[in-house]
């Protein structure tokens, strides 16, 4: 995995290196069977094959795993808006569960900037299936992380 520091280059350009390290080096992508499939500025897609790890005891996907899910699509796609690349810390996630998420089926969850500032950037991130239909959504509040930028700008110096 290619380690860039926070603060250099552009978010989109960051979550597009990210998108070709994930085959082998993200665990938590990995782990969740979450892979980049696009990356533009302020939207993000992510094709989500749930596998059987992250199910609950009614044998659906766990509602944790669902809004984490969503959560990285926010946070990656605040990321992939911010000039200069910055990570985002999730302020408030509010999840919608509309149908029970199945593993072993392709997803898409895609999240997408509906407004950005400087301290607040509102994102809303869906789950479809291969038709169109809608899963889960979840509507966030993500602001970027200072402390670690700034910790990556003093590295730098």
């Amino acid at each position: 995995m290619t380690t860039i520091p926070w603060g250099v280059g552009s978010g989109l350009d960051r979550v597009r290196r990210l998108a070709d390290d994930l085959a082998s080096a993200y665990l938590p992508h990995a782990h969740l069977g979450l892979a980049i499939d696009r990356a533009d500025k302020g939207l993000v897609e992510l094709r989500w094959t749930p596998g059987d790890a992250i199910l609950n005891r009614a044998g659906t996907v766990h509602g944790g795993y669902i809004a984490t899910a969503l959560d990285e699509a926010c946070g990656l796609a605040a990321s992939s808006a911010s000039e200069p690349a910055a990570p985002f810390l999730t302020m408030s996630l509010n999840v919608d569960y509309l149908r029970p998420v199945l593993a072993g089926v392709v997803y898409t969850v895609t999240g997408e900037v509906l407004q950005a500032s400087r301290t607040r950037t509102l994102v809303r991130a869906t789950v479809t299936d291969p038709l169109g239909r809608l899963y889960c959504q979840a509507s966030g509040a993500l602001t970027p992380n200072r402390k670690l930028l700034a910790a990556a700008a003093a590295d730098g110096a």
